[in-house]
């Protein structure tokens, strides 16, 4: 719950109406564009954003925390950017680090052809041969 310290510096004292939540604890109402609310989410790192803002694909906190908890996207791995769930193994490549793509629950391999897949071995085992070749 909000208490009286929470979101430091954001909002001013004059709009806030403080209420006694019980013996130990204050909370407080802020206003808005003419009318009192409490719909705040407070973040890891003390800020303060409205509760539309969880959960909407954007790291508004700054630290992550209001989409950490969230179930409708996807966290790409490099960058920490975020991409809806129906855009994680859709066969086109939204994480610039490939993360949606090449992720284990997709279970699909960058190159899918038999030939291919033997070609690029065969060139990955002799670079790694010609190189052991040059160094000794």
């Amino acid at each position: 719950s909000l208490q009286h310290d929470s979101c430091p510096g954001q909002y001013s004292d004059r709009n806030r109406i403080y209420t006694i939540v019980d013996n130990k604890n204050l909370t407080f109402l802020f206003k808005s564009r003419g009318s009192y609310s409490n719909d705040l989410f407070v973040c890891d790192n003390n800020r303060c954003i409205p509760y539309h803002k969880v959960c909407d694909l954007v790291d508004d906190c700054g630290d992550g925390s209001d989409e950490k908890m969230c179930t409708n996207h996807f966290r790409c791995a490099s960058n920490n950017s975020f991409i809806s769930m129906s855009q994680k193994c859709d066969g086109v490549i939204d994480c610039l680090d490939l993360s949606d793509e090449c992720y284990s629950q997709c279970s699909k391999r960058i190159i899918q052809n038999a030939v291919l897949k033997g070609l690029s071995w065969t060139i990955g085992v002799l670079a790694v041969l010609f190189n052991c070749i040059i160094l000794f």
